[in-house]
């Protein structure tokens, strides 16, 4: 089983910035603005296109300093910890050994071989696009995304409906704890996605930073959200793994991109060739309600409030809500987020969630993202970054409140 911390962590009391994003130029297909402000702002990028290519190098043109800093940064403290924790991943004998021998760079060019074929080629031309208009090397963008598979991430989740919150909104929680010392949190990114044709989808929002489009935390115009954890204290209802398939993060990234309803979301996790083992969630505004998924290559469970998993003393149900507190088999980490959550039960707001949930449950150190999927509404806090002061953790930090009504309606500007 994982930690054993039974602390608790301080309220947020910060303030939530509710300033309106401040547009700074604009390009063909794309506009960049920032929002939030001092040391809590990050960049909001809306991009438009008939094609993936189009949507990565407008987004590509507005970032390129951004990406051009952050790549070498991030990969060389990834390969550097990847390399020097590779029997703990508990990745497969044979990728260990060629991870080993061949180096990381080779590793993730054969594993895009393996994936390669079940993603969307319009992902591989919006890396494309990226790459082209920040003059960067493509194979260096798509190793980052290949990433996840092997790291994953320690994170939190609900979804909460109902009873369970104030007059009944349908809320949502992703909290990031993943690596804060990759330089990520220096370069945080909201993208906004407007499709011009039929083939890319509908508006989505995607929380990441400068060069990453895969998906870890976002909103759709659909009122959907998706929240996702990596297990590694799995027990013996997870299935087998695999290196071929989907990668979870655009796994991720297709349901806020194509799924209208509930019931299309579960209905793709279910027939997609999965990877690895996880946790997902998905929310929808308009059916008022949240699943929890079981999720690896070989099988797929899906819950709600009546029959969540994992069933524990330390993991109680609770009517009109689903959650994970870090993993799998976490009992400390678990049930604190079921106490914050049951603490403040048939009041919860996203600013109650804000303040009393994941900074006393400590959760989301890299990026905290809370979704009001009712109103399409997005918070977002990001861990402290470089030369900036404060809390280091995202939760604890100063949350930017994005109206994505707004968002997703915004025509281009002919600012340049």
């Amino acid at each position: 089983m994982c930690g054993n911390d039974t602390s608790h962590g301080d309220p947020n009391l910060n303030p939530i910035d509710d300033s309106p994003p401040k547009l700074i130029r604009t390009v063909e297909n794309g506009s960049l603005y920032t929002v939030g402000s001092g040391e809590d702002q990050f960049w909001l990028v809306h991009v438009w296109g008939n094609t993936g290519y189009d949507y990565g190098f407008a987004y590509g043109t507005l970032l390129k300093e951004q990406i051009i800093q952050l790549q070498p940064i991030a990969w060389a403290h990834f390969e550097q910890q990847i390399m020097d924790e590779l029997d703990k991943l508990k990745l497969p004998k044979w990728f260990e050994e060629i991870v080993a021998s061949k180096g990381l760079a080779f590793a993730l060019d054969f594993q895009n071989t393996l994936v390669e074929g079940y993603i969307d080629k319009e992902i591989y031309e919006e890396i494309r696009g990226i790459a082209d208009a920040a003059n960067i090397d493509y194979r260096a963008i798509r190793r980052l995304h290949m990433l996840g598979e092997i790291t994953r991430g320690r994170c939190s989740l609900y979804g909460l409906w109902g009873n369970s919150t104030l007059g009944g909104k349908t809320l949502q929680l992703r909290a990031l704890d993943w690596d804060t010392k990759g330089g990520l949190q220096d370069f945080p990114v909201v993208t906004i996605y407007h499709p011009r044709s039929p083939k890319l989808g509908h508006a989505f929002a995607n929380v990441a930073w400068a060069g990453y489009i895969g998906t870890l935390t976002g909103m759709s115009s659909t009122q959907m959200g998706i929240s996702e954890i990596g297990i590694y204290f799995s027990d013996d209802t997870f299935g087998d793994e695999s290196m071929s398939g989907l990668p979870f993060i655009f796994v991720e990234r297709y349901i806020l991109q194509f799924s209208e309803t509930l019931d299309d979301a579960l209905s793709f996790i279910a027939d997609v060739r999965r990877t690895c083992h996880l946790v997902l969630a998905v929310g929808d505004g308009k059916l008022g309600t949240a699943r929890m998924i079981q999720y690896s290559h070989s099988r797929v469970n899906f819950f709600d409030d009546q029959n969540l998993q994992p069933v524990a003393d330390w993991h109680p149900r609770i009517p009109n809500a689903v959650y994970c507190g870090m993993d799998w088999l976490c009992p400390s980490h678990q049930y604190r987020l079921y106490q914050q959550i049951i603490y403040q039960y048939g009041q919860i707001t996203p600013e109650s969630s804000i303040r009393n949930i994941t900074s006393v449950a400590k959760t989301g150190d890299l990026h905290v993202g809370v979704y009001d999927l009712t109103d399409s509404i997005l918070y977002v806090a990001n861990a402290r970054g470089t030369n900036e002061t404060g809390p280091l953790e995202a939760y604890q930090r100063q949350f930017v409140k994005i109206d994505l009504n707004i968002e997703f309606a915004r025509k281009q500007s002919s600012m340049k």
